[in-house]
């Protein structure tokens, strides 16, 4: 593929701010059933042995504690930022694109920062990074790449969402909530530049177990 064959431009409108573009809503539906875990399961083949930080025993975050729901969160952040990283260095968007893939890559990251500050606050280690396995080619592909991006968005706000009601600290809680409500933007951020627009017909959002959580992560690298 070459020149603008291969470069992602499924927005016209080149006007919209960051803002505006982050707040329109997008039909979600794909990106959710992408998210099954079957669908993680997919990529399970691409996967190495990774150690475990023992929580691998809880089907539920009820008992996994404060510490170690952080923990498995920063992971997920990393997973993301390094996956929209890679996307923008590989130069396979058009600039628009990579001008929000950027904007989305620095919240991830800012996500497992203020992630790291909370666990070193609790007196909890900070998990090293994986090293995280990506499907090959999916930095080639600019359509694989948001097929890729629409399927982590919505696995990272089950999890959010699925692990709130097992959080001991309000701070922590509010914390979560504050990044549930970003990534639930890079959700309909990324069905924008797949070229689906239109109202958000979703009126809860959809809840991960901790087990449905992990099978659809740890093929990626994330270790439990």
């Amino acid at each position: 593929m070459n020149g603008d064959v291969s470069r992602v431009s499924p927005i016209e409108d080149r006007e919209y701010s960051r803002h505006k573009f982050l707040k329109t809503a997008a039909s979600v539906g794909a990106a959710l059933s992408a998210a099954g875990i079957g669908g993680a399961g997919v990529f399970t083949r691409y996967a190495e042995a990774q150690p475990t930080l023992g929580f691998v025993a809880f089907p539920t975050y009820q008992g996994l504690g404060d510490a170690a729901i952080l923990q498995f969160a920063y992971q997920l952040e990393l997973l993301e930022g390094r996956f929209y990283q890679f996307g923008v260095e590989a130069g396979i968007l058009d600039p628009f694109a990579a001008t929000q893939i950027a904007a989305i890559r620095d919240h991830e990251f800012a996500h497992a920062d203020f992630l790291a500050s909370t666990l070193a606050s609790l007196g909890a280690a900070v998990p090293p990074e994986p090293q995280f396995v990506y499907p090959p080619g999916v930095f080639e592909d600019p359509v694989a790449f948001l097929e890729l991006a629409a399927t982590f968005e919505p696995v990272g706000i089950g999890a959010y969402q699925g692990s709130a009601g097992a959080l001991q600290s309000k701070e922590i809680l509010a914390g979560a909530g504050s990044i549930l409500g970003v990534e639930c933007d890079h959700r309909t951020a990324i069905d924008i530049l797949r070229g689906i627009s239109g109202p958000n017909f979703i009126p809860f959002q959809r809840s991960f177990t901790f087990g449905e959580a992990v099978a659809a992560t740890t093929p990626f690298g994330v270790v439990v």
